[in-house]
């Protein structure tokens, strides 16, 4: 497993943290606070503070990985 945080700043980087996630065969969590969805789930996002960092954990190997991390990398805080 790997966890990482990051942040959203705009709306539209739900969209960009769904996209990445839904072509991963591995189950990636994000959570804040007491809630935690599936980052594949749309509506389950929408449910996220985004106030605050999101911690996201991947339930995979570093190397399966890594072409998620790089599509956000720009959200990694």
């Amino acid at each position: 497993m790997i966890k990482i945080k990051i942040k959203l700043n705009k709306p539209d980087e739900l969209t960009v943290l769904n996209a990445a996630a839904a072509e991963m065969p591995f189950d990636i969590d994000v959570s804040s606070g007491w809630y935690v969805a599936d980052a594949k789930s749309l509506v389950g996002l929408f449910g996220l503070n985004v106030a605050a960092p999101i911690r996201v954990k991947l339930y995979t190997d570093m190397k399966s990985a890594e072409p998620f991390l790089q599509r956000i990398r720009k959200l990694i805080v």
